[in-house]
């Protein structure tokens, strides 16, 4: 079913090109929805761009029929070629990934700081300082791991100033002082 779906899409995609939200954690009901977790279920709302999900390591492109906010980390999705409880079984566990162009219409609101890592970090002042290799610190203040030198950076507003997707750079105006702190 899923190697049909793939063969009769037209789309071509590079794996960078495509930035990971969340990851389908169950179904939900006998009509083939599931439950997508995510940090903001609000950009699955309205989109009429495929999202991707990766498949046994291959990422394939879905529409999306229906799309509700159930909480805020959580969203009820029905794809297109899902319409039946065991078909939506096959996706528990499949990562989500959305095109960078939907992140960068969004406000910055709706980037999950997980999506950054592996982007570029570029100071106002400093420069490039690295990339995110990890972050610290999820639920409560999340902080980016950067470079090899793993200097720590709080990802907050006050701190990035911009999020490019489709270069994958973090944009960041970081005070005096604070990178002497990482030693």
């Amino acid at each position: 079913m899923l190697l049909k779906h793939l063969q009769q899409s037209n789309l071509t995609m590079d794996a960078l090109d495509f930035v990971e939200v969340g990851k389908i954690v169950k179904t939900h009901g006998v009509n083939g929805e599931v439950i997508v977790e995510l940090d903001n279920p609000a950009i699955l709302e309205d989109t009429t761009e495929p999202v991707v999900l990766e498949i046994e390591g291959l990422r394939v492109p879905f529409f999306i029929e229906q799309a509700k906010a159930v909480s805020a980390q959580r969203a009820r999705v029905l794809f297109d070629c899902t319409h039946t409880e065991q078909r939506a079984k096959t996706l528990v566990g499949c990562r989500v990934f959305v095109s960078p162009d939907l992140l960068d219409s969004a406000d910055d609101e709706f980037a999950s700081p997980t999506a950054i890592v592996g982007f570029n970090v570029i100071d106002k002042k400093h420069g490039d300082i690295g990339a995110v290799q990890s972050i610290d610190n999820l639920n409560v203040n999340p902080i980016m791991v950067v470079g090899e030198k793993q200097t720590l950076i709080p990802f907050h507003p006050e701190f990035v100033t911009k999020i490019d997707f489709r270069k994958r750079q973090v944009r960041v105006s970081l005070p005096d002082g604070l990178l002497d702190l990482n030693g």
